[in-house]
């Protein structure tokens, strides 16, 4: 065995440790243990900053079928009231695919449910984009909670005719 197989051997398994004793429950390990990053610097934590002013949403998609968003979605903003989402506010989005400055912001940005409705066929409709019909996806919902109207929240989207996914970006 050369000193170069060694040396990754123990780069291995100094990896696995150090992954497993992350995996492990916090009980599980000693009292005096580090404690993640995020514990010991409560500002790291994207949930602990408060948006100065009050809370607010914004906007973007990503169009990953093109390779970005060139043309203006159409999103309708709803909020769970009384077991039934209600209209908050229609917007599309600009040509880079976020919205023009915030959604809902203040007062207006209340905690709950909320669901987004992307009109994703109407987007490709409008460019062009040869698609079957009935294509795969129509309006896509997208249902997200709000815990801290203080807060700013970002809806991250990326879509193609064939699949979306979300997040909660930065």
């Amino acid at each position: 065995m050369d000193k170069h197989d060694r040396t990754r051997r123990k780069f291995v398994a100094g990896g696995l440790a150090f992954g497993t004793a992350a995996l492990l429950p916090a009980s599980a390990g000693a009292a005096d243990a580090p404690q993640p990053a995020q514990a010991a610097n409560p500002a790291a934590a994207p949930a602990a900053t408060p948006a100065p002013g009050g809370g607010r949403l914004t906007f973007h998609a990503i169009d990953t079928h093109h390779g970005s968003t060139i043309g203006t979605l159409r999103v309708e903003l709803r909020r769970l009231e009384g077991g039934r989402y209600e209209a908050v506010r229609s917007f599309d989005t600009v040509k880079n695919g976020r919205s023009d400055g915030a959604v809902i912001e203040g007062e207006a940005l209340k905690p709950g449910l909320y669901e987004a409705l992307l009109h994703v066929d109407d987007y490709f409709a409008a460019l062009g984009t040869p698609l079957p019909s009935p294509g795969f996806l129509s309006k896509v919902p997208l249902r997200f909670g709000v815990h801290d109207a203080s807060q700013r929240y970002h809806l991250a989207v990326l879509f193609s005719p064939w699949s979306y996914s979300y997040y909660r970006g930065s």
